[in-house]
């Protein structure tokens, strides 16, 4: 059982997502305002946040950057939005996924799935730590506690950043095209534009403050360019 936040105006379309989710045995709390989001964020042990982009009392997108700054919980945003400006802005504030309205409750229950089961690999994986080095520059993966160390400084990564830079750096000789990653690291549905992986790819190559760690072979995808100490 995992538990959930669902933050939605509508009260008939939360009320159904909400129903479906209690059917696969999750706990969820709702929310029909902004108002009282970040506080509520901060007192409960969240897995996931599914987030309506347009609210009446606040923004979608600036709430996501408010929450980046105090947690890494999966975001799934929820959106009339469909214009792929609107849902690259998502993925660069730290989503995980982005779903349109109408959708189908079938469709958001499998990327819900998909976020948790994410989360859960993290969390389930064998404790080592793992260090790479690129010409003068080296990071510490330790894979236990999701951290990557660089420069004496730890960086924070989105769940999805997180399994990203671990499938590169797991195939690290090898090419790994944008559907590679979509499929095997994501578990993204078809419909998910290439443009999710290389706005992913952006945020990763920000935070790790040196671009070079992450190759972009034109035509073909991603190559983690580091070598193992």
């Amino acid at each position: 059982m995992a538990k959930l936040l669902i933050c939605e105006d509508n009260d008939n379309l939360r009320e159904a997502v909400v129903s479906y989710l209690k059917l696969d045995d999750h706990q969820v709390t709702e929310l029909a305002e902004a108002k009282n989001l970040l506080a509520t964020i901060k007192s409960k042990d969240l897995d996931l946040i599914i987030l309506d982009v347009m609210l009446p009392d606040g923004d979608g997108f600036f709430l996501a950057k408010e929450i980046r700054k105090i947690s890494l919980v999966p975001i799934l945003f929820l959106t009339a939005k469909a214009d792929e400006s609107d849902r690259i802005t998502g993925f660069e504030l730290g989503g995980d996924d982005y779903v349109v309205k109408p959708f189908s409750p079938k469709e958001l229950m499998l990327r819900v799935k998909a976020i948790l089961r994410r989360s859960a690999s993290e969390n389930t994986e064998v404790k080592v730590t793992r260090n790479w080095k690129l010409q003068n520059h080296s990071i510490q993966l330790d894979m236990a506690a999701h951290r990557i160390i660089s420069n004496k400084m730890e960086i924070r990564l989105t769940a999805a950043e997180w399994k990203i830079l671990t499938y590169l750096i797991e195939n690290h000789s090898r090419v790994i095209s944008r559907a590679q990653l979509l499929t095997n690291s994501l578990e993204y549905l078809s419909d998910a534009s290439d443009r999710t992986i290389d706005t992913h790819i952006k945020n990763i190559r920000l935070k790790l403050e040196y671009p070079d760690w992450i190759e972009t072979v034109r035509g073909f995808g991603y190559r983690f360019k580091g070598e193992p100490l």
